[in-house]
């Protein structure tokens, strides 16, 4: 979370956060880092009343990307080193596992037990507590980290689809009456990616049977947004 004097930006996992983060801290300095992927509602009680600015991706690409982003680090996190079987899993297998989680009590304690209980500065950053409402939530990781993060923000977020972050992110801005300097504009255009992994068009990874999970997991955020699964070109 990064609060400024004129809104306040939320870091959803792996949706264009790094780098909106480094745009934000390069041009605007009154800008502060409040904790790392904390949701809104620790927006600080002074700037609760501003706008708020966050990202939203494709869910079908968020878990191919989440998945090889993990898979190629030298130390994954502890849900993807559960879901993953220690990485021994393909990308379907592993998302058969971490989609049980809504009903699989036992592997979710596992996974629970061995986070903190607190806020911590790295990874998702979700302590326990919060991971073990995933089971009976009949959502998808993306979908629970999107309601964690959003869910009870003080106002409506202007959500950025990071298909769409140049235009998106200007058309966030102009709206809150931020005048974009000749540098925003540059930086924005010429934006390319950060904090990335490695790997194809992500429906070339998906199984049907998987393509559907995501399909009726994240089905809210899918229609509120308007995303569809789409064919490599």
């Amino acid at each position: 979370m990064i609060v400024t004097d004129q809104f306040t930006y939320i870091h959803l996992h792996k949706s264009a956060g790094t780098f909106v983060n480094n745009f934000i801290q390069q041009y605007f300095p009154t800008g502060k880092v409040i904790g790392y992927h904390l949701p809104a509602r620790y927006i600080p009680a002074a700037h609760r009343h501003l706008p708020i600015i966050g990202c939203v991706r494709n869910p079908w690409e968020f878990y191919i990307s989440w998945y090889s982003f993990q898979y190629q680090k030298k130390q994954s996190n502890v849900l993807f080193m559960a879901v993953s079987e220690g990485k021994t899993l393909d990308f379907n297998r592993t998302m058969e596992r971490l989609f049980s989680l809504t009903d699989n009590r036992p592997l979710l304690r596992q996974i629970v037990e061995k986070l903190p209980d607190h806020f911590v500065a790295s990874g998702m950053n979700i302590p326990g507590s919060v991971m073990a409402q995933l089971h009976g939530s009949n959502r998808g990781l993306y979908s629970f980290l999107y309601q964690w993060m959003y869910g009870d923000a003080p106002s409506a977020p202007y959500l950025v689809k990071t298909e769409e972050l140049e235009t998106g992110l200007r058309q966030a801005l102009s709206s809150m009456g931020v005048a974009l300097s000749e540098g925003m504009h540059h930086y924005l255009k010429a934006k390319g990616s950060a904090n990335t992994s490695q790997h194809g068009h992500y429906a070339s990874y998906y199984s049907q049977e998987i393509r559907d999970r995501v399909s009726e997991l994240d089905r809210d955020l899918i229609a509120l947004h308007g995303y569809q699964f789409s064919n490599a070109v």
